[in-house]
């Protein structure tokens, strides 16, 4: 089980958490993918004269380039608006009932205590099964008091429904055109500032949501998960990296995915065992008595040239002795945060730790690394500095578990783990 599991579980049984439905939820209903749509469209089309587009839509589809697969549908096939007419009709020729609830995740949904639903998905299926009093609307037709975004029990569709095929978007014009619509993203920005979202039903290779986030990062600040079958580590590194996402893993051998995303589902819908809430409680106030182990000896002999704070080390060309010593204060503050979290922690104190060690070296890259221009200087400069550095009225929080000297080098290396904003210079990676 993921070491977010149990921040997830605390998140949810506190009414912070909102579910962003994917497509693949609707698998069990045979409602087609994205790619599938695209691809039923080809084989209906691109006939006669036009093979030739097939195979180059195949092409795109095969790197999942939906909207260079798109964009050749519109140039030599089909308008816009025959293109979301038409999907319209595909989903509901495709679409099947499902009689037997295990065999998908929407019932698992409706009997938990979610308010708002956001959905990429055209199709009103988690509709259906919520049976909310209130109608799905589009989150860009929202004209209402915002305060009862909340408060009422609703379905968001982000990108348009089939009960009007003209809002479907599709294209990546109409993508663009949504999202740069200055409402929409102070909507979007509303949501996810107020709330964390819980992605389900989402693939790595999803263009839509890869977009989204990227391109919208400051909407997506702050601590959001996915949940993903048997992801590789590189994976789970780019989406806590590069899209800000904690992944909850789960895995289909022997197994489905409705199975094992009802067991994560069943588990943070529990209420948090005792022991849990009295860790949680004495790191609100009361005295710890439990003490954190930390890095041993053999931790510290990690290889971690695969490392993503390793390789930025390296393109700097720092020393290695200097990036062997970054490595163990790497490995030190990385125990330090799992032993925090299995004591109970939360997530947010050890972010705002980690948001105090931001500020230190973006003031020493204003004042060292922008004056003199010498990566491995900076880079002593700013373990120096995170030696001793005062968390402020976070130190009562961390009470008897303070991080030590090395721990807090070594938190810089954990953002820069992490984070795009953290460099020894101004090389970046190809």
């Amino acid at each position: 089980m993921s070491r977010y599991l149990e921040d997830l579980q605390k998140d949810y049984q506190e009414g912070n958490l909102i579910p962003f439905i994917g497509a693949g939820l609707s698998i069990p209903f045979e409602v087609p993918s994205w790619g599938k749509l695209i691809e039923s469209l080809t084989e209906r089309y691109a006939i006669g004269d036009f093979e030739w587009v097939k195979k180059a839509i195949e092409t795109d589809l095969n790197n999942h380039d939906y909207w260079g697969a798109i964009d050749m549908l519109k140039k030599y096939l089909l308008e816009e608006e025959d293109i979301q007419e038409k999907i319209v009709e595909l989903i509901l020729e495709k679409q099947v009932d499902v009689e037997d609830d295990s065999e998908h995740n929407y019932r698992d949904l409706s009997e938990m205590d979610f308010n708002l639903f956001l959905t990429t998905n055209y199709e009103n299926i988690l509709q259906k099964y919520l049976a909310f009093d209130l109608q799905p609307i589009l989150l860009r037709d929202i004209n209402f008091n915002t305060q009862n975004l909340f408060s009422q029990k609703r379905v968001c569709q982000l990108h348009g429904t089939i009960s009007n095929s003209g809002s479907i978007v599709i294209s990546k014009e109409s993508y663009e055109e949504l999202y740069n619509d200055k409402k929409y993203d102070d909507l979007l920005k509303l949501v996810t500032g107020n709330k964390k979202l819980i992605f389900l039903g989402f693939s790595f290779d999803d263009q839509f949501i890869r977009t989204l986030i990227e391109q919208h990062k400051d909407s997506f600040k702050g601590v959001h998960y996915i949940l993903l079958d048997n992801p590789d580590e590189p994976t789970t590194r780019e989406l806590r990296s590069k899209f800000g996402l904690r992944t909850i893993p789960y895995n289909t051998e022997g197994s489905t995915h409705s199975n094992e995303i009802r067991k994560i589902l069943h588990h943070i819908s529990q209420p948090l065992k005792k022991k849990n809430k009295e860790k949680l409680d004495d790191n609100r106030g009361s005295t710890n008595t439990s003490l954190v182990i930390g890095a041993g000896l053999k931790s510290l002999k990690k290889d971690l040239e695969g490392n993503l704070f390793y390789r930025k080390l390296k393109l700097e060309n720092i020393n290695p002795s200097l990036i062997r010593l970054s490595s163990v204060f790497y490995v030190a503050a990385d125990e330090y945060i799992k032993d925090m979290n299995k004591l109970g922690m939360p997530i947010d104190v050890i972010d705002l730790i980690l948001g105090q060690v931001f500020i230190e070296y973006m003031d020493k890259y204003a004042n060292t690394f922008e004056e003199h221009g010498d990566s491995e200087e900076f880079l002593k400069v700013v373990h120096k500095s995170l030696e001793d550095i005062d968390f402020g009225r976070y130190d009562e929080i961390l009470r008897k578990n303070k991080s030590n000297k090395s721990e807090n080098r070594g938190f810089v290396h954990i953002l820069a783990d992490n984070e795009e904003d953290v460099w020894w210079g101004r090389e970046r990676f190809k």
